[in-house]
């Protein structure tokens, strides 16, 4: 999934001030058993989708609707400080009685960087993923000498049965955060049922005290999959 909108000439000098950041989270629903293709559309790019498939059993009526396709994250100038974004309206409902789970994953490693950044997570043009193991984690800055990116997860159940694996992202008083993969991460996953569940991305960025940055606008590319639990 790309991500990009503003483009600026890149200034090859670290500085403490980042100009902006964009991220895109855009999708389309794609359904193996036409008849039950009820699923919302939305724009796309070649690698920018959202991939659902659906078993083949009888009295499964799935529906996907795409969250917010664009989102921008706020400046980062001072350090330490936290600037975060949500992507919000996520919305998967379904009947299938064994459940789905919700996968997210980055296309690039790492997930946030300049225009002409190379793959790596020493590029100086590109953010250093958020802590990628034991996590969700709480946000700190410890341990990173350069600008960090990570997101959490958030899932409102109406309905039917409460979303599963959500305790793992904290609340939203004390999120909790992870650094995005090229390998997908269960965000939540549903026990089955009928009812629709509406997840929430919150997007961090920050440079750590002491760190610095260089200067320019980010991008990141993100993919959300919803996959049946058989």
């Amino acid at each position: 999934m790309t991500a990009l909108a503003i483009r600026r000439p890149r200034r090859r000098r670290l500085d403490p001030t980042l100009l902006g950041a964009l991220v895109l989270l855009a999708g389309l629903a794609t359904w193996t058993m036409a008849p039950l293709a009820t699923g919302a559309l939305a724009p796309v790019t070649s690698d920018t989708r959202i991939e659902v498939t659906v078993p083949v059993a009888t009295s499964v009526t799935p529906g996907w609707q795409t969250g917010d396709a664009s989102v921008r994250l706020p400046n980062v100038s001072i350090p330490n400080v936290p600037s975060d974004v949500t992507s919000a309206g996520w919305k998967m409902s379904t009947n299938w009685a064994n459940g789905y789970e919700v996968r997210i994953r980055a296309t690039t490693d790492p997930a946030l960087r300049g225009q002409n950044a190379v793959d790596g997570k020493g590029a100086r043009s590109a953010f250093a993923d958020y802590r990628t193991t034991s996590c969700p984690c709480p946000w700190s800055g410890d341990g990173f000498d350069k600008a960090m990116f990570g997101y959490s997860v958030s899932v409102v159940s109406a309905g039917g049965r409460t979303a599963l694996d959500t305790s793992k992202w904290g609340t939203a008083k004390e999120r909790k955060w992870r650094g995005f993969t090229k390998g997908s991460y269960r965000a939540y996953s549903t026990a089955g049922g009928t009812g629709q569940y509406t997840m929430a991305v919150h997007l961090r960025s920050m440079i750590p005290a002491g760190g610095t940055q260089v200067e320019g606008s980010y991008r990141s590319g993100l993919v959300v999959s919803a996959h049946p639990l058989l």
